[in-house]
């Protein structure tokens, strides 16, 4: 299928994606002609990897330790990640791991999940600041599920959490001190936002909708429409949204046990056009792809 051109695109978008197989972690660098380039990593358990300022990549490492390496081609190939000594107020909750995490709009600060593997209390909003090499761990009521943080402005993050009755809802939450602002109640299982914080993708059960962030924090609704996938894809990892929101990916495998694959969508003419599917490496798992800006 023909990659989907954006009027004006350059250069050719590309994408990271961290997938896992056998329990050990795996990062390439996705183009959208279908090439994987794999990157190394500085630990096998790495639970995230983003793009922050000044063009480097930060990865969390399910500890709570942290690493940065610069980017381009020289830096994906031979990374040279280097560890962030970070110091500040907090520790992560009894039996609690780095889970997911999410760059500000501007790339200063990482938002991070913490929470048990198989359970979704204790949980912690994990603030990181590369820069200031400093980590601030504040703890959060309810259930978190493992979504990572979406950033909704420079100010807010959005997490999917469940209350005491098991009903799902966004909880807003300010990236200063870790109070929560706001609970937006819709029904969300994952939740997130361009890498400008105006436009959201949301996943209401099998479905994919996107649309304005600023509409389903004001009116407590999801957006009615989104891509329509084919009816044998099943969604099995992340999904992301470009800069600007107008490319789509998603990890998605054919059928109950059919491979993995990224799918990708473009905003074209006002409508979501079907772009390439591109196959994960053999038996990676899932998937958390992040476009690069």
């Amino acid at each position: 299928m023909a990659t989907p051109t954006l009027t004006g695109a350059t250069p050719e978008p590309e994408l990271l994606l961290l997938a896992s197989a056998g329990g050990v972690a795996s990062l390439h660098l996705v183009r959208l002609s279908g090439d994987m380039i794999p990157v190394a990593l500085p630990d096998p358990s790495v639970a995230a990897v983003v793009p922050i300022a000044g063009g480097r990549l930060l990865a969390v490492v399910r500890d709570g330790r942290s690493f940065v390496a610069t980017r381009g081609r020289a830096g994906l190939a031979v990374p040279g990640w280097r560890t962030l000594a970070l110091g500040g107020p907090g520790a992560m909750p009894p039996g609690a791991f780095a889970w997911s995490a999410a760059a500000s709009p501007d790339g200063s600060r990482v938002a991070v999940i913490a929470r048990p593997a198989d359970a979704q209390a204790p949980s912690a909003l994990v603030m990181i600041a590369p820069d200031r090499l400093r980590r601030e761990v504040h703890l959060l009521g309810d259930e978190t599920e493992g979504v990572a943080p979406a950033w909704v402005d420079p100010a807010r993050v959005a997490i999917v959490q469940r209350d005491r009755f098991d009903r799902v809802f966004l909880a807003v939450v300010a990236a200063a001190d870790g109070r929560i602002v706001e609970r937006v109640r819709v029904r969300a299982v994952g939740f997130a936002t361009s890498g400008d914080g105006a436009t959201c993708v949301s996943l209401p059960n099998d479905r994919v909708v996107v649309g304005p962030t600023a509409s389903v924090l004001a009116l407590g609704l999801l957006p009615e429409s989104g891509p329509a996938l084919p009816a044998a894809d099943q969604l099995s990892g992340g999904v992301a949204l470009s800069h600007d929101g107008r490319l789509l990916a998603l990890a998605v495998q054919d059928g109950e046990a059919g491979p993995g694959r990224l799918a990708i969508y473009a905003w074209i003419g006002g409508a979501w056009q079907a772009g390439p599917r591109i196959a994960l490496p053999a038996g990676d798992s899932g998937g958390q792809p992040q476009w690069l800006p």
